[in-house]
């Protein structure tokens, strides 16, 4: 993240760095040698109310580093004025927990000057200190697999240590306020009162609603426990009583403060909705999440940031499902390629997610199938099309 933030900062007037509260925004710009300014100080919000634009040309040292920036529209057509006249790359550099696009004020000010990065909870490369794997990126752009692909995986010690550290990354997850507390009750708060700012200030910027706290949670709950199944607006109108209208404002707002992630299914009508953080799926399913469904999230979580956390590289995420009942639970597609991502439990697929496999091959005539296994063995290619591997080996 860090190699393509300083890419962006080199060629654009204003980056916008975005992502879940606590994913460590305030930590990387606050480091930043420049002029920063947490738009959580009272003093600060109140300079902006009195002059905007002496607030955005008073810097120091740039760039200016304005943190929770979303919590004061005022400043954005004064920051549109300044990089309208003074060009030069670097400028500033705003942080939100809240999607610019569903404000339109900030939208309409900065369209066209800014470039936005988005940082992701921890992955296991960050954990273990480790460059950004492109194995994924890598087997994407070619047309079958062969024996120098199998090379790319991870194997040995190195197999080992990874393993290690998804078994770790499925417990805490990757939020860094909360990943690294030792105890289980600390993190469980820790979620529990982050929630709570999410729900009681960041939402409200986007959408007026006057549902009470449990009723969100409990949503957020059916939702986590149903990871990896389309998602059912019956079902949850019937189980908590919200109507489909209120689903749909709510889950716009949502996505818009990076708490959940949604995406279209592929074949049929709907959608899957995961949680961001793999922690806060975990906690909020309360058990009801299997092992391949969380090795699946962990595998989602971890090669999105392979894609965005790079120049010029753009993945979309989706899932392939058909009436008849093939399912490839996620697929990646790019300029490059369409890999579909299935997990199992042993050595071998089943017979049921070969036949998915062939269906999905069949649909996506350049398309690849990758089965990951959730234990360490031997990689195979099964079919120029189709291989396997342990889970950790990708990532």
């Amino acid at each position: 993240m860090a190699e393509l933030f300083r890419k962006l900062v080199a060629f654009s007037p204003v980056v916008g760095v975005f992502g879940h509260r606590q994913v460590g925004k305030t930590t990387y710009c606050g480091s930043l040698s420049g002029t920063y300014y947490t738009l959580d100080d009272r003093e600060t919000r109140l300079n902006i109310s009195r002059d905007p634009k002496a607030f955005v040309t008073s810097a120091a040292k740039l760039p200016l580093v304005l943190d929770e920036c979303q919590i004061e529209p005022e400043l954005f057509p004064a920051i549109k004025e300044r990089v309208r006249t003074h060009k030069r790359p670097g400028q500033f550099v705003l942080t939100g927990s809240v999607r610019f696009t569903s404000r339109k004020a900030i939208r309409e000010s900065l369209a066209g000057r800014m470039v936005a990065l988005e940082m992701f909870p921890l992955i296991l490369s960050e954990l273990m200190n480790e460059p950004l794997p492109d194995v994924l990126p890598q087997l994407l752009g070619a047309t079958i697999f062969s024996q120098s692909h199998l090379e790319l995986l991870k194997k040995g010690n190195a197999l080992t240590q990874t393993q290690k550290v998804l078994e770790k990354y499925l417990l805490n997850g990757g939020l860094p306020g909360l990943c690294f507390l030792r105890q289980e009750r600390l993190r469980e708060e820790g979620l529990f009162a982050l929630h709570d700012l999410i729900l009681d200030r960041d939402l409200r910027l986007v959408v007026e609603t006057r549902l009470s706290f449990e009723t969100l949670r409990s949503w957020l709950r059916l939702i986590a426990a149903n990871t990896w199944e389309p998602y059912n607006a019956a079902a949850i109108k019937r189980a908590i009583g919200l109507s489909h209208q209120t689903q749909k404002s709510l889950l716009y707002a949502l996505e818009s403060i990076f708490l959940i992630r949604r995406l279209p299914i592929m074949g049929r009508a709907g959608e899957i909705i995961l949680l961001e953080d793999q922690y806060e799926e975990l906690l909020l399913s309360k058990g009801k999440l299997g092992r391949s469904s969380q090795i699946l999230s962990a595998v989602f979580r971890n090669i999105r940031a392979q894609f965005l956390y790079r120049l010029g590289e753009k993945a979309r995420f989706e899932s392939y499902w058909t009436r008849s009942g093939a399912r490839i639970p996620l697929v990646v597609r790019t300029d490059a390629g369409v890999l579909g991502i299935s997990v199992i439990v042993g050595e071998k697929p089943t017979l049921s997610q070969r036949r998915a496999a062939e269906s999905f091959l069949r649909h996506e005539t350049q398309g690849k199938v990758m089965f990951v296994a959730d234990q360490p063995l031997a990689s195979e290619i099964i079919d120029p099309r189709i291989l396997i591997c342990p889970v950790a080996s990708i990532l």
